[in-house]
Parts: C-alpha cells; structure tokens; sequence
C-alpha cells in the first residue's frame, strides 16, 4: 500500500502539494488508491510539477506514525466544548436527581412513620361507627317486635327516625373507609417503591410496627379485625 508522492506534512496537519490545501488523508484517496484521486488525475495530465526523483512514496506505517503524534486540529478543538458542556450537563442532572431522590426518600419514610400512628384515629372511628350501627340495628329490630304494642304513627315515626340515623351512619362509615383505603395505598405504592431500593433499616421499623400492633390488641386498645387490618397491610409491604 503506497502514499501520494504529492501528500505532505505542514505545520497544521497535512497537505496536498497539487492544491497547496489542508487535506485529512485518511478520508480521501491520499493513502493506498491515490491513482483513483480525481485531484491527482487532473492535475496529473495537465502535466504539473512531478514529484522530485529522489522522493520516494512514503510507507503507511511512516505516515501513520506521522498522523499519531500530529497536534489538536482545530476540528477537535471545536467539538471539545461541545462535549464537555453535554457531559457536564447530565453530570449536573445526575447530581440533582440523586439529591431529589435521596429528599423524596426520607419524606415517603416520614410520611409513612406518621401515618402508622395518625391513622388509628380512623381505624378507631371505624370501629366505633361499626358497633353504632350495631346498636342501631338491633334497636330496629327491637322496635319491630313492640309494633304491634306501639300506636302506628308512633312505631312509623321511631322507625322512621332511627332507619334515617342508621343510614347516615352507614354513609359515614363508608365515606372513612374509601378515605381510609385511598391514603393507604397512595402512601404504601410510595413506601413500596422506597423500600424497593432503601437500605433494610425501613424493614426493621416494619417489624417493629408489627411488634408494636400485637401490644396494642393485647392491651385491648384495637379490636381484632383491627389488628387484622392492619397486619396484613404491613406484611404486604415486607414482601
């Protein structure tokens, strides 16, 4: 493989001596089928200046020795700011990311740690509104068995009375329950995601919350379904 007799090296990089230009000879004809270099072929015939006889075509290896230790061109120059300001870029944004990670982190952990105690105000008002209605019903039930010792207008009346307090009872319930199970999962899809990528320390608080939930319903300060509830929920988050 041979070498344009008519290529050489300048200050800058390499040049033709055809068209005294710049040229980058690894992305034209320079190296190896300079014959075929329309360049080379026009002024060829019009009979320009031939190389010297003593020049002798260099080897590649020499010109690619050559091409090795050439300085910075001034297209390497250029795009050098171009990648630094990318990389130093999404460096930046890594840096954020992290830290808005790292922040969403300990907010979810808070929040969930809050919840774990703020909540069993609604699990209590549940459980209190549960055995209202059971006192509501076992009173109409009562009612219905007095009817037929009750004036009519009476009976319909206490009826009537107690049937519209045990049905906004029963909305109430179920207003706390959809509350109830719409902040569970919104916090607990947060804390799984959290968990999923956390240290084990969250895990440990878990077990500790479950501990915590067996003395609760020993102590007799949550019911049994409560308890129930709620073990379930936090086991869910273990797995």
């Amino acid at each position: 493989m041979s070498v344009c007799p008519v290529l050489r090296r300048g200050e800058g990089g390499f040049v033709c001596d055809y068209t005294n230009r710049p040229i980058d000879p690894f992305s034209w004809y320079c190296v190896g089928n300079y014959s075929e270099c329309p360049i080379f072929i026009r002024y060829s015939r019009e009979a320009r200046p031939a190389p010297k006889p003593e020049e002798v075509p260099k080897p590649l290896a020499e010109v690619l020795s050559i091409a090795a230790e050439r300085p910075e061109t001034e297209f390497e120059k250029a795009i050098k700011p171009v990648i630094d300001n990318v990389v130093l870029k999404y460096d930046d944004m890594v840096k954020k990311l992290d830290s808005m990670w790292s922040e969403y982190e300990g907010n979810v952990v808070n929040a969930r740690r809050q919840w774990e105690v703020e909540k069993m105000a609604l699990l209590r008002a549940q459980d209190l509104l549960n055995r209202t209605i059971g006192d509501y019903e076992k009173m109409l039930a009562e009612l219905e068995l007095k009817r037929e010792f009750m004036p009519p207008d009476a009976f319909e009346n206490t009826r009537r009375d107690l049937s519209e307090r045990l049905e906004a009872l029963r909305n109430l319930l179920e207003e706390v329950r959809s509350k109830y199970n719409a902040l569970e999962e919104g916090l607990s899809s947060h804390f799984r995601r959290v968990l999923a990528t956390s240290t084990s320390a969250e895990v440990i608080s878990l077990k500790l919350s479950l501990s915590k939930l067996e003395e609760l319903l020993k102590e007799g300060k949550i019911s049994r379904e409560t308890y129930e509830k709620l073990k379930s929920e936090l086991e869910g988050l273990l797995k």
